[in-house]
């Protein structure tokens, strides 16, 4: 299974539940946890829209804030990390992010993006393990619709981060796949977190908002794949992936407050 299909399926997992205690305290470690999964997708992306001259200075902007909130998340997330594999986990996690840090500050093009790739694949792939670690440590259905709304930021950061890259030619059968697995996860979670029981109208409105953008990215990825318009139609990839996120993490929060 690739990562791209084990997110599909993490985010699909029906959770055991578990006492209300344990619940709330999975609910608050297991959002940061998955957000550092996001974090080195996000990283990665800016990265290569400032390379790119994609969106212009707000890009690199964007890098220097999604580098300090990976800076203040991982901390904690590793300080609360539940048990000795976690733990284990998360210090290796913290090596690679030193070594990731320092190669996403550098001057992004073509050559440095293939040896990014490398890092980001390792960052992304070992945030996801603790964050699997932490969900299964409490195993709290009540925070269900929140990973949910979680991983679905992961792709959308994602699927942008793939089609710059591929702007800089970078088309393997491992990269294509990964983009073919999390373009199909993404509607099918954000059409799982229509039909949940938890939504009130503020976070139906907030899922309307972001399946219309995902529809912009859709269209934007197939002009893109047509070469129509190819500087207007990566803008609007990066512009709708943030989109998403921004409407998922605000969802994850309306789910987690919700009583």
């Amino acid at each position: 299974m690739t990562r791209a299909a084990a997110l599909g399926a993490i985010a699909f997992a029906v959770l055991v539940p578990a006492a209300p205690a344990q619940a709330v305290e999975a609910a608050v470690r297991a959002r940061p946890a998955i957000r550092l999964e996001m974090l080195a997708e996000r990283v990665a992306k800016l990265n290569a829209q400032v390379g790119q001259g994609v969106l212009g200075g707000r890009s690199r902007r964007s890098l220097e804030e999604a580098i300090r909130d990976f800076d203040e998340t991982l901390g904690p997330v590793m300080e609360s990390a539940p048990g000795a594999e976690a733990r284990d986990t998360y210090r290796v996690l913290t090596l690679l992010w030193v070594q990731y840090r320092a190669l996403a500050l550098k001057p992004a093009n073509r050559d440095t993006a293939r040896k990014f790739r490398d890092r980001t694949d390792e960052l992304a792939f070992i945030a996801a393990k603790g964050a699997r670690l932490v969900q299964e440590s409490a195993r709290a259905s009540s925070n269900a619709s929140a990973v949910r709304a979680e991983n679905a930021a992961v792709l959308a950061q994602r699927v942008a981060k793939i089609h710059l890259w591929m702007q800089w030619g970078m088309r393997d059968e491992v990269l294509a796949r990964s983009l073919r697995e999390s373009s199909e996860n993404l509607p099918r979670i954000l059409a799982t977190l229509r039909e949940s029981p938890a939504n009130t109208p503020e976070i139906s409105e907030e899922l309307a908002g972001a399946e219309g953008q995902l529809r912009f990215l859709e269209d934007a990825a197939r002009d893109l794949a047509q070469r129509k318009s190819e500087a207007r139609a990566i803008e609007f990839i990066a512009k709708a992936a943030d989109h998403i996120l921004d409407s998922m993490e605000r969802v994850a929060g309306l789910y987690e407050r919700a009583p």
